[in-house]
């Protein structure tokens, strides 16, 4: 006759992770100019928005850790946002089983708890990378509008530039609504 046997397992486990969630998009400028001269006057819009110039590309991080990035060759915008976040699980399962089986059994219990904890991790990694989509999505919104904002008052730019190779300009009229009148005396 077996005896029955309690057995006992305590799992742990502490991770850092890092998510990171970004999206890129094109920028929406009209070719008044060429790509060099659209994206200087663009580069010097940004830099009065924060940005910083490297080369060909103006980049801002946000106070919440957003980073924005603008090709000014290729004009697309390239925004991203990551988080850390150190998880810690832990876990205690028991069982009884004739002696016998013992060892099997504690190999069994053992993988049941290593299972459990990949699998409330996999949860929390989830959950906060949800979380960072989530801010990102938030933040698109200002952004889009702050860019477009920019890329309005570089095509406005562009057109007075152009409007100039045409000839003499003798007034230039904006309103509120965005809308400019350009006359020339060719």
């Amino acid at each position: 006759m077996s005896r029955a046997i309690q057995i006992r397992v305590s799992e742990s486990v502490v991770r850092t992770v890092h998510v990171e969630d970004g999206v890129q998009a094109p920028l929406e400028m009209l070719p008044l100019l060429g790509a060099e001269r659209m994206g200087e006057l663009l580069a010097k819009e940004l830099e009065d928005l924060g940005f910083v110039r490297d080369g060909n590309t103006a980049k801002r991080t946000d106070p919440d850790g957003i980073e924005i990035t603008v090709d000014l060759r290729a004009a697309t915008v390239h925004v991203k946002l990551g988080a850390d976040a150190d998880l810690a699980e832990s876990v205690e399962l028991e069982t009884r089983t004739a002696e016998e089986r013992g060892a099997h059994a504690h190999r069994e219990l053992r993988d049941d708890a290593i299972g459990i904890l990949d699998k409330r991790l996999t949860e929390r990694t989830e959950a906060l990378r949800r979380e960072v989509t989530s801010r990102l999505e938030r933040k698109l919104g200002d952004l889009k509008t702050e860019l477009d904002g920019a890329i309005g008052r570089a095509t406005v730019g562009a057109l007075t530039e152009r409007a100039g190779q045409l000839g003499r300009i003798e007034e230039v009229i904006s309103d509120n609504a965005g809308n400019v009148t350009i006359r020339v005396k060719l």
